[in-house]
C-alpha cells in the first residue's frame, strides 16, 4: 500500500495567510467545487537541452514550491485574491494530488519508479495511483494483435489478468492522466522512428476509449556509457527522445524530461545511477524521478 506524503505545517500556512487575507480584502468565499472548474489545463513541453543537468537545482517539496508561488504571486499582484482562494480550495497544494487520478505505464523502469514508491513516504504516489508496467515490456508489444498471446508474459496485469493497456486503463474510472515510458525494449529492434510510430499508435489508443485522458510521455532515460544492444544506444535514445518531444508538441501532450536529469557530462547514465551497469536504475535515480515528476507538476499547475 503506497503512503501519501502532505507538508501540513505548508498546507495550513497558506490557509492562515488566506484566512487574514479575506479578513482584510473580501467578505466572499470561493467553493470548492467552483475552484475546481477555473483552473485551466496545460500540457507542459519541459524541452530538451542537450546537456546534463543538474537535479539539484530541482525542489524536493510540491507543496513548499507551491505556497511559494501563491504568497509570491499574491503579493506581486500578479494572481487576485479569487485566484488565490481557487488555488488553496482545489487541493492542489499538496505532494501527491496531482498524481492521484495517474497512471503510470511502461517497463522495467516504470516497475522499478513503483517498487521505490511503495518503499519510500515523499513520493508522488498516493493510494489511488496506478501503474500497469511489466519487465521486458513495450510499445511495440503492447500494439501486437499477439499482445495476449505471445507477449503475455511481457504485458502488464490489470484485475488480475493480461489486458490491452487501453482496455485496462478503460476500467480505471478515476484516472484521469496517463505517464508513459517506453523505448527501452523497443529500440532493441526498432530504429527510432518505428519505436515513434508505435508509441503513437499505443497512446491514440488509449484515446480512443478515454478521451478525456491527458497524456504525459517521459523522455527514454540513457543508459550507462558503451553499453549497447541491437539498435539501442544513448545515440539512438537521443534520437527517439527528441522525436517523441515534437510529437508531443504537435499533439498538445505534455513531455517530461528526465533522460538530462539523470545523464552526466558524457550523455550517458551517471554510474551511482546503475543497478546493473546497464539500463536499470538505483534508488537514488528514482528519487530524481520523483523530483522531476514533482517539479513538471509544478509547472502544469501553475502555467
Amino acid at each position: 500500500m503506497f503512503l501519501s506524503f502532505r507538508n501540513k505545517s505548508g498546507y495550513v500556512c497558506s490557509v492562515l495567510a488566506l484566512f487574514i487575507l479575506m479578513l482584510f480584502l473580501a467578505p466572499s468565499t470561493v467553493y470548492a467545487a467552483e475552484a475546481q472548474t477555473s483552473l485551466p489545463s496545460f500540457s507542459t513541453i519541459q524541452p530538451l537541452t542537450g546537456n546534463a543537468l543538474c537535479a539539484d537545482i530541482l525542489s524536493s517539496s510540491l507543496t513548499d514550491s507551491l505556497n511559494h508561488y501563491l504568497v509570491d504571486n499574491f503579493v506581486a499582484g500578479t494572481i487576485n485574491l479569487e485566484q488565490y482562494n481557487a488555488m488553496l480550495c482545489s487541493g492542489m497544494i499538496s505532494e501527491t494530488a496531482f498524481f492521484a487520478d495517474a497512471v503510470f505505464v511502461g517497463d522495467s523502469l516504470t516497475v522499478g519508479f513503483e517498487q521505490y514508491c511503495r518503499s519510500h513516504s515523499d513520493t508522488v504516489a498516493t493510494e489511488s495511483t496506478r501503474f500497469l508496467a511489466r519487465v521486458s515490456c513495450s510499445a511495440k508489444a503492447a500494439i501486437s494483435p499477439n499482445a495476449l498471446s505471445t507477449h503475455a508474459k511481457i504485458m502488464p496485469k490489470y484485475n488480475g489478468r493480461v489486458q490491452y493497456i487501453e482496455n485496462a486503463i478503460a476500467q480505471m474510472e478515476h484516472v484521469h492522466k496517463m505517464f508513459i515510458c517506453f523505448g527501452m525494449n523497443d529500440l532493441t529492434g526498432s530504429t527510432p522512428q518505428q519505436f515513434l510510430a508505435d508509441m503513437q499508435t499505443l497512446i491514440l489508443r488509449v484515446l480512443s476509449v478515454r478521451p478525456d485522458m491527458k497524456v504525459y510521455v517521459i523522455s527514454i532515460p540513457c543508459i550507462v556509457s558503451g553499453a549497447h544492444s541491437g539498435g539501442l544506444s544513448n545515440s539512438s535514445i537521443t534520437t527517439a527522445n527528441l522525436l517523441l518531444q515534437e510529437t508531443c508538441l504537435a499533439n498538445g501532450w505534455g513531455f517530461v524530461n528526465l533522460s538530462e536529469y539523470l545523464m552526466g557530462a558524457d550523455g550517458a547514465l551517471r554510474p551511482e545511477y546503475s543497478s546493473d551497469h546497464y539500463v536499470h536504475e538505483t534508488a537514488k535515480a528514482y528519487a530524481i524521478w520523483n523530483k522531476v515528476l514533482k517539479n513538471y507538476a509544478f509547472m502544469e499547475i501553475t502555467k
